[in-house]
């Protein structure tokens, strides 16, 4: 079973851990407070853009809102190598990141997102097409490649068309967008350096 990421909780931790207030919190973020409230109390995931503007503001990437305390070590002295978990990610105990589009999910395939590689599988559902285009990192390479069905990259405005097999790379920094516009679920390995949650 995947283990979901609690990042109301993280955000919460995280603000009480300044001193900040909710109100003052989502004000620096440029957020309501009700969207905070919604967030901290894990009733949405929020969108990966408000995400960005609360851990601007709390002073951590958003990497970070997607760990917990005790993934924070990367494993990589010799002391830490009794620990599988520092270094094996098991099918059935990979970490589920949520957003708001209950038609976009990916799964970790790295034990956190504290190294300098982010590894997803990214599953979406059938006819889901986003209008968009957004940039990820400054800088970096991001890979995909399609392990099921079919999915449309767009760079600025050229579009890719790419099926099972096929791989794809680009510097995220350029505006983008994955969509599935077939019937069928769509699978693929997304890798990203340096990490862009």
């Amino acid at each position: 079973m995947t283990e979901e990421f609690n990042v109301g909780k993280k955000i919460k931790f995280l603000r009480k851990e300044k001193k900040m207030n909710a109100k003052e919190l989502a004000k620096d973020a440029g957020i309501s407070y009700g969207m905070l409230s919604l967030l901290e109390s894990g009733s949405t995931q929020g969108s990966v853009e408000t995400l960005r503007k609360v851990a601007k503001v709390l002073g951590v990437t958003i990497a970070h809102l997607f760990t917990n305390s005790e993934d924070s070590d990367l494993a990589t002295s010799p002391k830490n190598l009794d620990n599988e978990n520092s270094y094996v990610v098991r099918k059935e105990q990979r970490k589920k990141i949520s957003f708001p589009d209950p038609q976009y999910t990916c799964e970790l395939l790295v034990p956190d997102l504290q190294g300098e590689i982010e590894f997803l599988q990214v599953n979406m559902e059938p006819n889901r097409i986003t209008e968009e285009l957004i940039p990820h990192t400054k800088g970096g390479e991001e890979c995909d490649y399609v392990i099921e069905g079919e999915i449309v990259v767009t760079l600025n405005e050229k579009e890719f068309a790419l099926s099972q097999g096929d791989c794809i790379r680009f510097n995220p920094e350029i505006p983008h967008k994955i969509e599935n516009r077939s019937s069928k679920k769509a699978s693929y390995l997304s890798v990203i350096t340096p990490v862009s949650f």
